[in-house]
């Protein structure tokens, strides 16, 4: 199972490696959840204990629209990160910086930062 500290530390520095790889890239983040459903996700906005809040765009195609989707970590069953040329998508996915519990520095908080 993902954890907090597995999306506050590890999974953002392996998109940004996938960045590096093919710059000029747009990151996209799917979720798919345990309902089936799939998450197409901007950012990160919380992590607790034991859930984590998203805003995910509600139309891929369009990037105008989010929602916001509240999930405990076991819901999550699968992570795709890909990359896509600027032209086929405009916004994707922004990588935060580490919070301060992912670093050692406290309680699990909020997740925000640059676009990637």
């Amino acid at each position: 199972m993902f954890d907090a500290a597995f999306y506050a530390a590890v999974f953002p520095e392996l998109v940004q490696q996938e960045c590096r790889r093919q710059p000029g890239k747009v990151p996209v983040v799917q979720f798919r959840v345990g309902d089936g459903a799939t998450l197409d996700v901007c950012h990160f906005l919380q992590l607790s204990e034991k859930w984590l809040a998203v805003a995910f765009f509600r139309d891929p195609e369009t990037c105008e629209d989010m929602d916001i989707a509240f999930l405990p970590y076991e819901l999550v069953v699968r992570i795709i990160v890909s990359l896509h040329s600027p032209e086929s998508r405009r916004l994707g996915f922004r990588v935060g910086e580490p919070t301060p519990a992912a670093r050692g520095e406290g309680e699990v908080g909020k997740v925000e930062g640059p676009a990637t």
